[in-house]
Formats: structure tokens, C-alpha cells, sequence
């Protein structure tokens, strides 16, 4: 097992001598430089190249010192900040940005914390007997949680796996009523015994790379439900996404349950697979639907859902419109007659299916009347405090789907339409400022803010999404949109794989020396071809520029069959998920194209050019000197 580094005398030394000649301070940032997170391999951090440690400069700030770069972007702090005399935080920057701090707490000379900040995350991780190694964790999102386990699945670690599944003595805070609690507690103690199973199968590589969280919202199941002390926060069958090897697989995590400022596991991980899709989903704590597969060993399935699985096979196989219609319809009622029968989460449940049913046969043209019922739905809903979040549920998606309708018929009225969805949307935020959905509402107008230029509007709105929603989907493209605004003047901290090149990896923030252009692009885009010829003009004209193509199609294939019917020479990336992909979310990429130039010397230049545009832009950047990517 690593030790973790001792460091209190060599860096005091270090602090005790900012003041000293520039000889002894040159010393003193080389060794700075040296050190190293105790978490390692878990966070990057910028360590300038060997030629420019040189030029790096040491400052004294309040109880401390800190190391900056040529650029006079932060490095490294270290601070004694209890005022013993030796060093208590050791503070890691990458972009001039803190991502980590080893802390020692207790004030022996040893780290005993470490937490991670702003593009590397929350975390934040327990080491009480100080050997390197978190015991616990004092703060873990849930995104962090998925990590978490995908990663202990890759690496074969029982004991990191053991940190995040919950322990009984959490169980019992949470003050379930007596039926989930025993389910809960089984399920623990079949998570611990099939873990090292699933190891011996292999499932994933040591090198497996977590790539994103998979599931739809957080849920709250209410206090005095089933015997519920206390409210309890959750995610029901949960997947994460991981690059295995270069393809991407997808992990099963289940159930995910908040316990104070950290999120526990409660299931076994596994591989998803046609195979187990029903049983996974059959296997939820706190809405219990039953698969076909899982009835077979659990007994019959109820009426209603015997019902609504013939109504959903009939739909598949419909012959005409009017048929699917009539068959919606009766999926609707049926659906609306189980809620009325149901109480705590499983109406809730029922609710948000009939909501979402009616607004996807409306989209299809199937549901002429699924508006009014929606608006119905929602009358019925709306006057009681405690079915607030599903009358926001219900709101949201009829308002979007108006929308989305309206749009299509608008021809020359489509401002009225686009103006009427900017107030819908200021409304619903108003009205439901902590609904789970107000932080898509809030993403879209901040989108919509910055289409018409309010720059200042969006970044406004996308801090606020970030800062009260940190949990939901929508927080990590609003962060990323956050990064992309405020990014000229400053390097892009943009890390992605190069597609065809196996190990191969751009980290633009790091690039200096040419002009980098970061084009974020789809095949279906209006003219992709006609842009992609300027592109090749402008390299034909300029040596010194270098260009990385983000393509954002949902199908690889797509792309490469575009690249190859056009001829595209330049470097490319491409991860699943188009524009809901880690590259789009990294720096909130909402429209297509968008493109980022970055200057010679490392930093953003222009953060929302014009394909049309770049050659002039990079007339005005200085002729840059000759370096590889």
C-alpha cells in the first residue's frame, strides 16, 4: 500500500523562504513542483513543461505561498493554515482553476482529507488512519457515486467498493417503515456476497474509463409513505456508461439512496445485457414494478399491468393512426385509473407514466386530444402542496411539447411562438422554483438568452442551476456553458480522446506554440460540406494552425462516412451521446457548429466564431513558432 507523503518540514522550509534570493526560491518551486496529490491518478492537474519551470514565479499570500506559471495561471499552494508553523493544505491547480487539496486535519505532519474542486468535482474523502487510502467519504454526488462503482468494478477492489455501499447503522437513519428497511437490508447483504462473483467474470478492464452517469431525476420518497419517518432520496435503476477497451458498456448500479451529503449504493453492479434489462429493472426498492421474467419466479402479474403490457404490444402493432389513437386513449385511462388506486410513490409513478405517454403520442401525432388531458391533469393537481412536483412534472412537459408543436406549425409566426415559450418558461420558474424539472427550465431559457446575446442573463442562469441543482442533470452542461463563457483570455480546459488513434488524447489547455481550432460539428448541419472546405482552405494557407473536429453525431458510423465521402484529414473526436456526449456537456455545446479558437499562446481568443469568419481571425493572431500538438 502507498504511503502517503510527509511533508510538513520540507515545504515550511519552502514557505519560510518566499522571501529569500531568486536562486533559493527557484529551488524551492522545482520541489513544489515535485509534489504530488496522495490521491493519485485521480485528478489531473497542470505541471508546466521542463523548459518552463524556469520561468515559473513564487508569491506569498496570506498564511502561505503560491506558485504561478509564465502565464501567471496558479499552480500549487501550500499553506499553513491552523498557524503551527509547517504545512497543512497542499492545493493542485490545473488551468489556474484549484481541482484538489490534501489536507491534514488534525495537524501531525500527515494528510488525513483530500477534496476535490470545481472540474474535478465534490469529493470529498476520509483518511482517518492515514495511509493513503479513504476510508469514507464525507461528500459524494451522485455522478461521483457511479464512478465510484465502475471504477471498483475495473480495478477489483472490494474494500473501495465496501466505502459506498451502505452500511446498516446509515440504513437505520434513513427511518424507513419496516418492509423497505428488509428489503434494503437484504439487498446489502446479496450486493456484498455477489461482488467478488462478478469480479471473477471480468466484466471490465484495469484500464476501463468511466465515462457518464445514466439515469432521469432524483425522487424523494415522502415521509409517512409505508411507515417513512423521514423523507429519502433516491434513483431507481441507475446505469453508468463506461469505455471499455474502446467500446462503450453499460453498467447496471440499481437503486442509489442520499445518506446525509453522500449517495450509497445498495446493489451488486453488473454488466446490461438483452438478457437482464427486465430483471434489472424489476429489482427497484421503491417503485415496484414487475418485469415478465421477474413475475415468473414472484408470482403473476397484477391486472392493470397485465392490461397495460397487451395495450403496448397492440400499439407496436397497429395497422392505422385512428387505431393507435384509440388505443392511446385506453393506455390513458388505464394509466389514470392506477394512479387513483395507488398512494405515496407508486401514484407518483403512475402519474409521471401517463404524462409522459400522452406527450410522446402527442409528438407522434397520435394523441390528437393529449394536450387538453395533459391540461386536465394537471388542473387536478395543482392546488394540492403536496403534489407540487408532479404538477410541475405534468406542466413542464406539456408546455415543451406545445412548443415543440407550435414551432412546427408556425411558418411567418414563429417569433409569437418563441416569445410565448420564453414567458411559459419564466412562469414555471416562478411558480415552481425547486421542482426537480425548474433546472431544465432554466437551462432552456438560459439557452434561449444566449441565442438572442444576454450573455450576462445565461451565465447568470447557468450559475444559478449549477449552485441549486447540483445533482441534476442539467448542472453539469449549465457548469460547462459556465466554463465556455467566461473562457477567452484563459486556456480551454478541454480533454478528450483522438478517434482512430488508441491512447491518443488532445488536452487543448495544454497546447501552446499554434493556433487551435476546437469545431464542434454534425454531419446533418447545414452546410457541413461547404464549412468543411473552408476549413481545408484555411489549412492550406496556414501551417500553424491546427484543427479538432468534435463531432457530435449520435452514430459514429455517421461520421465517419461523412468524413470519408468529404475527405477529412484533421483530427477528429467522437464520443457517444451526441449533443448530451462528454465533450457537449464539458463546455456546454448547445448549438451546432460552435467553434473555439485558441491562441498561440494557450489561451481562448474567441469563443463563439464563425466558420466563415476564421481566417480573418487568425490573420490578426501573431505568427505563432512551429510545435506539435
Amino acid at each position: 500500500m502507498r504511503k502517503p507523503m510527509i511533508y510538513g518540514l520540507a515545504m515550511f522550509c519552502c514557505i519560510a523562504s518566499a522571501a529569500l534570493g531568486q536562486s533559493k526560491q527557484q529551488q524551492q518551486i522545482e520541489t513544489g513542483l515535485k509534489m504530488t496529490p496522495i490521491q493519485k491518478g485521480q485528478v489531473e492537474y497542470t505541471t508546466p513543461a521542463p523548459e518552463d519551470v524556469s520561468k515559473c514565479k513564487l508569491e506569498r499570500i496570506e498564511k502561505g505561498i503560491r506558485i504561478i506559471d509564465p502565464n501567471g495561471l496558479t499552480l500549487r499552494e501550500f499553506l499553513d493554515d491552523n498557524g503551527d508553523g509547517a504545512v497543512d493544505q497542499w492545493r493542485y491547480f490545473r488551468d489556474g482553476i484549484e481541482v484538489y487539496r490534501d489536507i491534514d486535519e488534525n495537524g501531525n505532519k500527515k494528510a488525513d482529507n483530500y477534496r476535490w474542486f470545481n472540474t474535478a468535482g465534490t469529493r470529498w474523502g476520509v483518511d482517518a488512519d492515514e495511509d493513503g487510502t479513504i476510508d469514507a467519504w464525507k461528500i459524494l454526488s451522485v455522478q461521483e457515486l457511479s464512478a465510484e462503482i465502475a471504477m471498483a468494478l475495473a480495478t477489483g477492489d472490494e474494500a473501495r467498493f465496501a466505502r459506498i455501499l451502505m452500511t446498516p447503522d446509515e440504513l437505520k437513519q434513513l427511518g424507513l417503515g419496516e418492509e423497505k428497511y428488509k428489503l434494503m437490508v437484504e439487498k446489502i447483504r446479496a450486493a456484498k456476497e455477489n461482488f467478488k462473483g462478478v469480479l471473477e467474470a471480468k466484466p471490465l478492464s484495469a484500464k476501463a474509463v468511466w465515462v457518464q452517469f445514466s439515469g432521469s431525476r432524483p425522487s424523494t420518497f415522502s415521509a409517512g409513505t409505508d411507515g417513512a419517518e423521514k423523507d429519502v432520496d433516491y434513483y431507481e435503476n441507475v446505469t453508468c456508461v463506461v469505455n471499455n477497451a474502446g467500446k462503450d458498456a453499460e453498467i447496471g448500479i440499481g437503486t442509489l439512496v442520499r445518506v446525509g451529503t453522500v449517495w450509497k449504493t445498495l446493489d451488486c453492479p453488473q454488466s446490461v445485457t438483452p438478457d437482464n434489462v427486465n430483471e434489472l429493472a424489476a429489482g427497484n426498492v421503491f417503485i415496484r414494478i414487475q418485469s415478465h421474467s421477474a413475475a415468473g419466479a414472484a408470482g403473476a402479474v397484477s391486472p392493470n399491468m397485465e392490461e397495460l403490457n397487451k395495450l403496448d404490444q397492440r400499439i407496436i402493432n397497429a395497422a392505422t393512426t385512428q387505431e393507435i389513437t384509440d388505443l392511446q386513449i385506453k393506455r390513458a385511462d388505464l394509466l389514470e385509473g392506477m394512479a387513483q388506486s395507488a398512494t405515496g410513490e407508486d401514484r407518483a409513478q403512475w402519474i409521471r407514466s401517463l404524462a409522459d405517454g400522452i406527450t410522446g403520442a402527442v409528438q407522434q401525432g397520435t394523441f390528437p386530444d393529449g394536450l387538453e388531458r395533459m391540461k386536465k391533469l394537471y388542473d387536478s393537481l395543482k392546488e394540492n402542496e403536496e403534489d407540487k412536483n408532479l404538477a410541475a412534472y405534468v406542466q413542464f412537459r406539456r408546455m415543451s411539447t406545445e412548443y415543440t408543436l407550435s414551432m412546427a406549425k408556425s411558418g411567418k409566426s414563429w417569433m409569437q411562438v418563441r416569445n410565448k415559450w420564453l414567458e411559459d418558461l419564466g412562469d414555471f420558474i416562478k411558480n415552481y422554483p425547486d421542482a426537480p424539472d425548474t433546472a431544465e427550465a432554466m437551462l432552456q431559457l438560459a439557452m434561449e438568452n444566449e441565442n438572442d446575446g444576454m450573455d450576462d442573463k445565461a451565465l447568470e442562469l447557468y450559475q444559478k442551476i449549477v449552485s441549486t441543482f447540483p445533482d441534476s442533470t442539467s448542472a453539469a452542461k449549465a457548469n460547462g456553458a459556465v466554463t465556455r463563457l467566461n473562457s477567452v483570455g484563459k486556456p480551454l480546459p478541454f480533454v478528450a480522446p483522438i478517434y482512430g488513434m488508441e491512447g491518443k488524447q488532445v488536452n487543448v489547455g495544454n497546447l501552446k506554440g499554434r493556433i487551435i481550432v476546437l469545431h464542434f460539428w454534425t454531419s446533418w448541419m447545414n452546410e457541413a460540406s461547404r464549412d468543411m472546405d473552408r476549413i481545408k482552405e484555411l489549412l492550406a494557407k496556414r501551417k500553424d494552425v491546427v484543427v479538432f473536429g468534435v463531432n457530435l453525431d449520435n452514430d459514429v458510423k455517421e461520421m465517419a462516412a461523412f468524413l470519408e465521402a468529404n475527405r477529412i484529414s484533421w483530427y477528429q473526436i467522437h464520443e457517444q451521446g451526441g449533443l448530451d456526449s462528454r465533450p457537449a456537456t464539458m463546455l456546454g455545446i448547445f448549438s451546432i457548429p460552435t467553434v473555439i479558437v485558441v491562441g498561440p499562446d494557450g489561451t481562448v481568443v474567441n469563443r463563439n466564431a464563425q466558420v466563415s469568419e476564421l481566417e480573418d481571425i487568425v490573420k490578426e493572431l501573431p505568427q505563432p513558432k512551429s510545435a506539435k500538438p
